[in-house]
């Protein structure tokens, strides 16, 4: 299997931890390694058990201590050409566009855990989730431009993200960073030893799984939709999204929760 699933890692409730299982290929994102992780995001999307998802990439034999380890090294570029002809393969290339279209707009809360190398779609990968715990000496990067290839579907993530200027830099010279540095430009949350990774991303997912899983869903639509409107839109369409939020149930209980100074109950709904 290229793709490995367990639900309630570590005891994590509500958590769904999805691993890329290709360390020999340091987990390059083949066709149906796409494809699986595809499925396996719209698998937990629908499944109301699943309150948070954690991506990661498998250790390889050398183990997760070592800088030999990948999250995602991007695209694989010996697996071959993928499809027969020009246009197949220009089709089979949407794969990726559309696993970012969806992670945009999932309403469950996704955590990268960048235990090693994130470059290329693996970078992606990472801009793509809503939080990210790095590896403090894990890369981070674009070195497409270096092979002749522009990092063209992620630039759009990129230049949503990053600093204008170091945005381009990174895609103009292939450049990379570490995980503190990716902290500090706002594209990791938290950078720590490489062996606490996965365990600072499950502490994200748990806390995220403790919420209300109705409202954070809302709140996530909600940013996503608003992003690319008319600053006077944002705040109109922000506004009917409140008028929302405050008719769920989960709103009453979270008040009431409050002013009597108890922990919320979550209906999830």
């Amino acid at each position: 299997m290229v793709l490995l699933i367990e639900d309630k890692p570590g005891g994590h409730d509500g958590v769904r931890l999805i691993t890329l299982n290709r360390p020999e290929r340091k987990n390059a994102l083949s066709p149906e390694l796409l494809e699986q992780l595809r499925d396996a995001l719209g698998d937990a999307e629908n499944d109301p058990q699943v309150r948070a998802i954690v991506i990661t990439g498998a250790p390889g034999p050398e183990g997760a201590m070592t800088r030999g380890a990948a999250f995602c090294a991007g695209g694989d570029l010996g697996s071959g050409p993928a499809g027969d002809g020009f246009f197949q393969q220009h089709k089979d290339r949407g794969s990726f566009a559309e696993l970012l279209i969806e992670m945009r707009h999932m309403s469950t809360p996704t955590v990268a855990a960048v235990n090693g190398t994130a470059l290329g779609g693996g970078f992606g990968l990472v801009l793509a989730c809503d939080l990210a715990v790095a590896a403090d000496d894990a890369e981070l990067g674009t070195p497409e431009v270096k092979r002749g290839l522009f990092p063209m579907m992620i630039a759009a993530l990129i230049d949503e993200q990053l600093p204008r200027k170091f945005a381009t830099e990174l895609m103009l010279l292939g450049g990379k960073v570490d995980g503190r540095r990716a902290v500090e430009l706002g594209i990791a949350n938290k950078a720590v030893a490489r062996a606490d990774v996965v365990t600072e991303a499950l502490s994200y997912a748990l806390a995220l799984a403790d919420k209300s899983a109705a409202v954070l869903s809302l709140g996530k639509r909600a940013v996503a939709l608003q992003r690319d409107m008319p600053f006077d839109e944002k705040l109109y369409f922000l506004r009917d999204q409140l008028t929302l939020n405050l008719h769920l149930d989960d709103a009453a209980e979270g008040i009431a929760a409050f002013l009597e100074k108890r922990p919320a109950q979550w209906k999830h709904r």
